[in-house]
């Protein structure tokens, strides 16, 4: 009977959390048996309770749990939650304080604001927690972001990314010159997912546009697919700040680019490069979106294995991307009625929900009711125009890395087919 007893519990779990996780605009009736199938996960199996926990706060973070339904799930689970609460050893304690904070449970939005506070947290349990409070609109988010983008020790800097992946959903104004007051001091994939958040709002953008104006920013900052996020948010004043700065965008590839390759085999021949140097140059640029050697992002494809096959393709899969694009990895630009605009890889489409892969490999989740429009790119994610975000120097550098079929600490490590050693 064992046996039985535990592959009951087991469907139930399974079924409380599928539960969860479509959690919407639910009936009452729907409510009322999610939080009963809950309650017994709770008292029978914590670790499927976590998980239950876990994805029902996921959900009402990303939107794809309407007022309604939170409202309902409130008044339903309150009691449960409470006692989780206020048991202070109780393993579930963590993720009930996450949920009930985002209904605005007082006592819960007080233990997250320590957790996004405390130095003792992780950065992940810190990320969290001050998405919760900023989904939660809790009047001290801001503050705490903000005093965490200010410090300048190096134990700040994973925080600190986590921070502006945290502050994507809210809209505070504030939160453009919050996030351009810290720009300079930021670490290089800080710096770039800056831009990402910037370039997600109209109101972040303008302020990023004055300063690259006055020249407190480089143009080269942004790449093209960053200057086309902008022109989405068909707002006239960013319209008329990017014709000033860039001038008009092409919307298709340009057969330049051809000639463009060429004249990057004629530098590559020329100038000797440092392959170590070279590791910094990836994780600075390439290292938002590729993989290779088991580091960076996972957005694009991991060109550890992919895109290196000879010296030629690298070229101009580096230099002319938009040649060729696999249909895994056409880009989607996505307005929300919140506001934003977002361009990314589809991780997933479906009924409930859009789930684009973006810059730094963070996964960006639109519940479908909040899809404005969805359009595909003809152009690669990966934007041209590196070679005007790096000196000749550092293309050298880069190319010096990403031709040896395997790190450079290996000794094994040969160049890949077709790759020549420079004539200096």
């Amino acid at each position: 009977m064992r046996w039985l007893l535990a592959l009951s519990l087991l469907w139930i779990a399974s079924l409380a959390c599928a539960t969860a996780a479509r959690a919407q605009d639910s009936p009452a009736a729907n409510v009322d048996s999610l939080a009963a199938l809950l309650e017994l996960v709770i008292d029978a199996d914590p670790d499927s309770a976590r998980t239950c926990l876990q994805k029902m706060a996921e959900r009402i973070r990303t939107s794809e749990v309407k007022a309604g339904t939170i409202a309902a799930l409130q008044k339903r689970l309150a009691g449960t939650l409470g006692k989780i609460i206020a048991e202070r050893e109780n393993p579930l304690r963590p993720d009930a304080i996450l949920l009930a904070a985002l209904w605005r449970d007082p006592a819960a939005i007080q233990a997250v604001s320590a957790i996004a506070r405390s130095d003792r947290a992780s950065a992940d349990e810190r990320q969290v927690a001050l998405a919760t409070l900023l989904n939660a609109q809790d009047p001290t988010a801001i503050a705490t972001a903000a005093a965490i983008l200010g410090r300048r020790d190096d134990a700040a800097r994973p925080l600190q990314l986590g921070v502006l992946t945290a502050l994507s959903r809210a809209e505070d104004p504030a939160i453009g010159p919050l996030v351009l007051g810290n720009y300079r001091d930021l670490a290089p994939d800080s710096r770039a997912q800056a831009i990402e958040l910037l370039t997600q709002r109209a109101a972040w953008s303008k302020p990023l546009l004055r300063q690259i104006a006055s020249g407190e920013i480089s143009r080269g900052e942004l790449s093209v697919n960053h200057v086309r996020k902008l022109l989405s948010h068909g707002d006239d004043e960013i319209k008329s700040a990017v014709a000033k700065l860039w001038g008009t965008i092409r919307e298709g590839r340009d057969p330049a680019r051809e000639q463009l390759v060429r004249q990057m085999r004629s530098l590559l021949a020329s100038r000797s490069g440092d392959p170590r140097r070279g590791i910094e140059v990836f994780t600075k640029l390439c290292g938002q979106c590729h993989k290779i050697h088991g580091q960076g992002q996972e957005v694009g494809p991991d060109i550890t294995v992919n895109g290196r096959a000879s010296y030629e393709q690298l070229l101009s899969n580096v230099f002319d991307p938009s040649l060729v694009i696999g249909e895994a990895y056409q880009a989607r630009t996505v307005r929300t009625a919140d506001g934003r605009v977002l361009t990314g890889l589809v991780a997933e489409d479906s009924e409930q929900r859009v789930v684009l892969k973006v810059q730094g490999g963070k996964l960006e989740t639109i519940a479908r009711d909040d899809v404005l429009a969805m359009k595909v790119s003809e152009l690669s994610l990966m934007p041209e125009g590196i070679e005007k975000q790096l000196a000749p120097q550092e293309i050298a550098d880069l190319f010096a890395f990403i031709t040896l079929d395997k790190h450079p600490d290996d000794k094994n490590a040969r160049l890949i087919p077709g790759a020549i050693q420079p004539r200096n």
